[in-house]
């Protein structure tokens, strides 16, 4: 697993993206302010290594792979992050299934991945899995309803493309086309006042025939549904002479076509009634009879410009099918065949003797029923009912067999039961095709054979009429079912196009690579692209074709909700009382609704034995609720003492009517614009106050008119009936339905109730009678005729309308004296609309709102009685059709007609308009009734702006057909780009719901439910288990092993990097700054880990072959570092060539020592020397300017001089085994600059080294200075990388160095004054742009080493004292020295001394082997010396004591 794979599991896009692009990740810090850098070029140690991002995992999967499969919310992150790589390979095949990121995006659903990947231009949309299936079908196959319906009869989209020529393609222009192109049939003119399916359903078309010349269409119209366009001379395309580019209705064809058959100069039409039509040019006698020529002295073509009718041996038969080519045509009944026409051998009798048959022939060979006939100019094949084929050829006839899949001789092939045809036969030929001399055959099982029939040779040749030897060639085998061919069509040249199982089409066209070797194909097959869901393919002999598409046609949205009679049966006030007891109250009667609750009364609930219908059961509640409320009434009146038990200024559901039944003298609360609209008859009493009685009966209606003002109600009183009678006629006034209380299944049920109420059921039936004649209810007094419960007409509505146009035709007015009034005045954009609040409460929630707060609604009646409601941001427009359903108890047919639309897009919006109002106003029901109308007129053109403006106004049932309709059309979509304009937002929706359908497709293996049972059962014992995390490789290249730098390069481990609290290397006295912010562990450079945090006495000390640090002028080491810095690469000097020229001007009386072996062990307790032979000796180290191009320029010396050698402290070095720092040996000149190039190393030059990467807070400046006694051939040096903690290094331009000789002989010119040198051959001097503080601080610097180089000289001398000491106390001989190892242990650096314990970071001194050297102890401390794991304790010197020590140090000796 790679780190990319590691990043990904962990979800890390930051430490992701940098090891994709690390220079775009470090690009935003900003440049450092250290001097002496070059922006030319990224350094090694800042450029991250090349990261394979097609790396696979163990399984065979790269980092797109998983990402394109993850279902995270982050995947499309991580997958535009690898798209944007530049050597990303998105066709990559993974190892198990040979999928492409685009297979596994699509099998999982993640379409936000799979529209980036088809962003790319290298993708491979037809790249096919171990099992040939493209990433589409794959698709396809995880959503149920992607294949077509192939046995469909109903209207299709009509697709056209190729050759354009004698206009065969319908598109309006002679130009070719390279694209399915989509022809509409053009819609006839239709007033606006038509119904809206009559005017925007668009034409379908059912079957499309083309010939060379014209090309015809039947559409799915009821009546003259053909079309015609091509070429128009001859008759072709009726009277016109004309092109026609466009499909037009052939005129004088009124019949209704089942069926169509083109020649070149001919058509045949069947018609529903079995009926044969044929017109155009008779020159062949093709026709079926004899068309007249008109001859005025010259010969005229037969033609037949308007379709007539074929008599002969087919009148009064039913045809079923026709056929047609040039020269001769043919239909079928069901059991015969008939052809007529220029007979060449093929119409199945005697050419000889009949050369030419005018009217229909039956063909006496064919003996079995056919089903399907096709026909050239020299050939004929019939399918029969028993899945063959019969030819008849040159007056011949023979039956064509099909080759079945051949096995080997010794290998008999198993079939199963299933396996075995109906016929028997091994192959079963669904259709039959042709085009000129070419046949084609379609088995069931959707395979392809093609044969070929010559022209048969001319009469009287002695031509045999023996079968013709035909061998039917597969030129397309089964491999997947969705692959199987359905339909097929040939055209010109050998071409083939085809429609499969899956909707998809392939054209076979001639090769152009078919001569260029020996493998090439002379025929391929290429898919068609941007079409699908392909049913019917056909071709003409010009390269023209066409593909009927089927679209998926979605269920219809069910609108749901209640009608406008279930909404006012909720506001029926009388129900919506509260009941108490008498004792509760002091008068004991009812308390007024102060609160009323939003449901009607609850019901009793009907008894378990009662299994009859809806409407029964709804009606026996009812009736059990009516009776329980007169009961309680009654009490309530005997309790209160004959007061009122209703409040006037607190009815239920602000009602303005009392009804009061006189025989009980209860009252009961009502709307009286309710009662008004319903009845006529309670119009006039309310209105007039006058009584209306029953002739037959004693049944009377009184109206009573307000004579006080301060009454607030009206009262009507009803006299001769029972008060269940008369809450029943008011329940049918308010939902228009009857309580059939006369059925003897409701009787039944309600008796119990009725006995309290002592009325009997016939005396409530003859007063329902009565009461409806008398209130003019016609509908309720024919339901009552029958003897059961009987569905009335609905006549709410009707009235409802009446009222509203009253309404708005009579304004408010005077309301004492007019029921119908209006209460409510709504205020729109344009104009003002008068309703009622009963009517706005019952169908609106929004309105429900208002009017039944009495806050509200108390300070906002004016005085005529009204209210007025502010709806000035809403059109009138979008409100008439809500107001139709508001107050008019209108549903669908609100929009059966629509005006001012003329086109679909005008519609739509329209629709949406209407819908964004029911939002505002809560009306569910009306938001779907639009979203029906919507969903009617969605097509694959208008699917996407539609979902968007569905999301919008949040109709959830059109999402979700849109969001259907979009995943079953998901590979157009997706090939044509077209959800690229969605919001981000609608395709997650889309994903999360093309994922849900998948997992209605495959429950099982697309679910959890496995893993979950398998959780539940073994979820303990996993807990158990020792699984490992994801690791993150670390980059560790070789490079950064045996690079030099502070620590030894033999162990690849991170080692505990710190020393004692005394070690003057790690705690310098410098300035304290805030540290830099924490870095993740994710940081693709591996970075030291600090040492210390605690501050050192003195600078570091440089290990040997590695340059000490030197800080540049704002790089001080008062200065923490500044967080992590784009690494730049410094000069590549060859170190070796310097100590080498180094050596040979010093001369020294001690054994060489070689660079590449071990150094031998130091005494121990005698640390080196360092050498202090600089220009003034105890003076200032030559300042390094910040501002200058390179951070190791000094100010004096110039090119060619030499320059002063500065008095520094070797660095430390780490112990290859334990990683603890050892201090530098002598011979070895250090730097902060990478070694030397190996321009001057001698006869043979190393090859250069990487540069090692300063520290900021750790050395000060350059280091000391050590001459080796003898130059010796250096080693090859590796070049390599060092890992760094902090800081910025730097990358001039490389240059050759130039190693110039010191001019003293006993002088050695130190490597930071050879490299100054080198840059300033090179680069010309910068401005120094320190300022104070970093001139302060390395000032500072500068002080604190040179204190240190005098606490080394006395550290120095206290050691050699104290060897000195112990070999005194020692009783035995002499302590002797250390041997030479005899070579340096692998992976070690040889060649330089080992210093004894006691320098800064001291470690362990090792001897001849891994064990051959004591172990000192720390004589003031006692402690272990640090090569036994324990940190070195070294006192700092005092102040004074470092003070009284500035004589020059001599240098050490090697």
């Amino acid at each position: 697993m790679t780190a990319l794979h590691a990043y990904f599991h962990q979800r890390n896009q930051q430490a992701f993206q940098r090891l994709l692009d690390p220079a775009r990740s470090h690009s935003g810090g900003g440049p450092s302010t250290s001097g002496g850098k070059s922006w030319s070029r990224p350094s090694p140690l800042s450029s991250a290594p090349s990261v394979d991002v097609n790396a696979r995992d163990y399984w065979g999967r790269t980092v797109l792979h998983l990402a394109a499969s993850s279902q995270d919310a982050s995947a499309p992150e991580f997958v535009r992050m690898l798209l944007a790589h530049p050597t990303i390979n998105v066709n990559i095949a993974d190892t198990e299934s040979h999928w492409t990121p685009l297979h596994r995006a699509l099998y999982n659903g993640n379409l936000a991945t799979a529209l980036l990947l088809l962003q790319k231009s290298d993708i491979d949309t037809l790249a096919r899995d171990v099992e040939g299936y493209t990433p589409f079908d794959l698709y396809n196959s995880t959503i149920e309803g992607t294949i077509p319906d192939h046995h469909g009869h109903r209207g299709e989209e009509l697709y056209t493309w190729g050759s354009n020529r004698n206009a065969a393609l319908g598109v309006g222009d002679g130009n070719d086309r390279t694209h399915p192109e989509l022809v509409s049939p053009r819609v006839p003119d239709v007033s606006e006042k038509e119904n809206l399916d009559t005017r925007f359903t668009p034409v379908r078309v059912r079957q499309v025939a083309m010939s060379r010349l014209h090309t015809v269409i039947i559409t799915d119209e009821p009546r003259g549904n053909l079309r015609v366009c091509g070429f128009g001379s001859g008759g072709r395309l009726g009277p016109g002479q004309h092109t026609q580019y466009t499909p037009i209705p052939l005129p004088g064809f009124n019949q209704t076509a089942d069926a169509v058959a083109v020649g070149q100069d001919h058509t045949l039409v069947l018609t529903k009634g079995g009926e044969v039509y044929s017109w155009g040019l008779n020159r062949f006698s093709q026709l079926g009879y004899v068309v007249e020529t008109t001859t005025a002295g010259r010969v005229e073509e037969p033609i037949q410009s308007t379709p007539r009718k074929i008599s002969g041996a087919i009148k009064n038969r039913f045809v079923v099918g026709v056929a047609a080519c040039k020269t001769a045509s043919a239909c079928w009944t069901a059991d015969e065949v008939f052809t007529w026409g220029t007979n060449n051998g093929q119409l199945g009798y005697d050419r000889s003797a009949q050369p030419v048959q005018i009217a229909p022939r039956v063909v006496t060979k064919i003996t079995h029923p056919v089903l399907s006939v096709s026909i050239t100019d020299s050939a004929l094949a019939c399918l029969l009912d028993t899945q063959e084929v019969i030819c008849l050829w040159n007056d011949g006839h023979f039956k064509v067999v099909f080759p079945p899949y051949a096995f080997p001789s010794e290998t008999i092939p198993y079939r199963p039961p299933q396996a075995v045809s109906k016929s028997g036969l091994s192959i079963e030929i669904d259709k039959i095709t042709s085009c000129e001399d070419t046949f084609a055959a379609l088995s069931s099982k959707g395979e392809l054979f093609m044969f070929s029939l010559p022209s048969p040779p001319e009469s009287g040749t002695g031509a045999s009429k023996s079968r013709f030897n035909v061998q039917p060639q597969r030129v397309w085998a089964l491999r997947k079912q969705f692959s199987a061919v359905r339909d097929v069509a040939l055209g010109v040249d050998g071409s083939i196009i085809i429609c499969t199982e899956s909707g998809h089409v392939f054209v076979r066209s001639r090769n152009l690579k078919s001569g260029q070797g020996p493998s090439a194909k002379t025929f391929k097959f290429q898919r068609i692209p941007y079409i699908q869901r392909v049913t019917q393919v056909c071709a003409n002999a010009t390269g023209a074709f066409a593909a009927l598409r089927s679209d998926w046609k979605p269920e219809e949205i069910r609108v749901a909700g209640k009608l406008l009679a279930q909404d006012l049966a909720t506001v029926q006030p009388y129900l919506r009382m509260r009941l108490h007891h008498p004792g509760e109250e002091a008068a004991g009667s009812l308390s007024p609704v102060r609160e009323a609750p939003t449901t009607p009364l609850e019901l009793e609930p009907a008894s378990d034995d009662e299994e009859e219908d809806t409407a029964v059961q709804s009606d026996i509640r009812q009736l059990r609720a009516l009776c329980s409320i007169i009961l309680r009434l009654k009490e309530a009146k005997k309790g209160g003492n004959s007061k009122s038990v209703l409040d006037p200024e607190d009815m239920p559901c602000d009602a303005d009517l009392l009804v009061h039944v006189q025989s009980t003298g209860i009252e009961l609360p009502a709307h009286r614009v309710i009662l008004a609209a319903r009845s006529t008859v309670l119009c006039q009493v309310l209105s007039d106050g006058k009584v209306v009685r029953d002739p037959r009966s004693s049944v009377a209606v009184q109206g009573h008119l307000s004579k006080a003002a301060s009454q607030q109600l009206a009262k009507i009183t009803f006299t001769g009936c029972h008060p269940l009678s008369v809450l029943i006629v008011i329940v049918y006034l308010y939902s228009d339905e009857p309580l059939a209380i006369w059925d003897h299944r409701i009787a039944h049920a309600i008796q119990p109730q009725l006995e309290p109420l002592k009325v009997k059921l016939s005396q409530v039936k003859s007063e329902l009678q009565a009461l409806a004649e008398l209130l003019e209810l016609p509908a309720l007094a024919d339901v009552m005729e029958a003897p059961v419960k009987r569905t009335p007409k609905a006549t709410l509505a009707t009235d409802m309308q009446r009222l509203f146009a009253g309404s708005q035709a009579e304004g408010v007015g005077a309301r004492a004296r007019r029921p119908l009034a209006p209460d409510v005045i709504l205020q729109l954009a344009e104009r003002e609309v008068y309703c009622h609040s009963v009517l706005l409460r019952a169908r609106s929630p929004f309105f429900a709102a208002f009017f039944d707060d009495r806050d509200w609604t108390t300070k906002r009646w004016t005085p005529e009685g009204t209210v007025v409601v502010n709806l000035k941001h809403m059109k009138w427009r979008a409100m008439e059709p809500v107001l139709k359903y508001l107050c008019c108890g209108g549903d669908k047919e609100i929009f059966d007609v629509v005006e001012d639309v003329r086109t679909v897009e005008e519609l739509i919006d329209f629709m949406f308009d209407v819908m964004a109002v029911a939002n505002e106003l809560h009306l569910d029901r009306l938001v779907l009734i639009c979203s029906w109308v919507i969903m009617k007129r969605v097509w694959i053109n208008n699917v996407c702006s539609v979902l968007v403006d569905a999301t919008h106004y949040h109709a959830q049932a059109l999402v979700r057909l849109l969001q259907e309709y979009l995943a079953i059309n998901m590979e157009v979509f997706l090939e044509s780009r077209m959800l690229e304009d969605l919001p981000a937002d609608l395709i997650k929706q889309l994903s999360a719901f093309v994922r849900a359908q998948q997992n209605v497709k495959y429950p099982v293996s697309r679910s959890t439910r496995l893993v979950d049972k398998a959780m539940e059962t073994w979820g303990d014992w996993l807990a158990l288990q020792d699984i490992p995390q994801v690791v993150v490789p670390s980059f560790r290249p070789g490079a950064f092993r045996d690079s030099p730098k502070l620590s030894p390069p033999s162990s690849s481990r991170r080692a505990n990097r710190q020393s004692a609290p005394n070690s003057p290397m790690l705690r310098p006295t410098f300035s304290a700054r805030p540290a830099a912010a924490a870095i993740p562990d994710d940081e693709v450079f591996m970075m030291d880990e600090p040492e210390t945090t605690a501050p050192a006495t003195g600078p570091p000390v440089a290990a040997p072959g590695s340059p000490s640090r030197v800080p540049s002028g704002s790089e001080s080491p008062a200065r923490p570092s500044g967080g992590w810095r784009t690494i730049t690469s410094a000069p590549k000097v060859d170190m070796k060539s310097i100590m080498a020229e180094a050596s040979t001007s010093k001369a020294s009386p001690a054994r060489p020592v070689p660079y590449a072996s071990r150094a031998p062990e130091t005494p121990r307790g005698t640390p080196p020397r360092p050498s202090l032979d600089a220009p003034s000796k105890g003076g200032p180290i030559p300042r390094m300017p910040s501002g200058s191009t390179s951070s190791w320029r000094a100010q004096q010396p110039l090119a060619g001089t030499p320059a002063a050698v500065s008095s520094v402290a070797p660095s430390p070095q780490k112990d290859k085994k334990d990683g603890r720092p050892q201090p530098a040996a002598a011979g070895t000149s250090t730097s902060t600059s990478g070694p030397p190039s190996a321009a001057a190393a001698g006869p043979s030059a190393a090859p250069r080294s990487q540069p090692t990467t300063p520290r900021k807070a750790v050395a000060p400046s350059l280091g000391p200075v050590f001459a080796p006694t003898k130059q010796q051939t250096p080693a090859p040096a590796s070049s390599s990388i060092r890992r760094v903690s902090s800081g910025n290094v730097w990358t001039p331009l490389p240059v050759q160095p130039v190693v110039q000789s010191s001019a003293a002989p006993g002088s050695v010119m130190s490597f930071a004054a050879i490299q100054l040198s080198q840059a300033q051959q090179d680069v010309a001097p910068a401005k120094d742009k320190r300022s104070l503080v970093e001139i302060q601080e390395e000032e500072r610097a500068r002080q604190a080493e040179e204190d240190f180089l005098r606490w080394w000289a006395a550290e120095e001398e206290r050691l050699k004292a104290e060897e000195l000491a112990t070999a005194a106390l020692l009783a035995g001989p002499p302590a002797k020295k250390s041997k030479k190892p005899r070579g340096p242990p692998k992976g070690r650096t040889a060649g330089l001394p080992q210093p004894a314990q006691g320098g800064p970071g001291g470690d362990e001194v090792k001897g001849g082997g891994k064990d051959g050297s004591r172990q000192p102890r720390d004589q003031a401390h006692g402690q272990p010396a640090q090569g036994q794991g324990a940190k070195p304790r070294r006192r700092r010197p005092k102040d004074d004591a470092r003070k009284s020590d500035a004589q020059p140090i001599p240098a050490a000796k090697t």
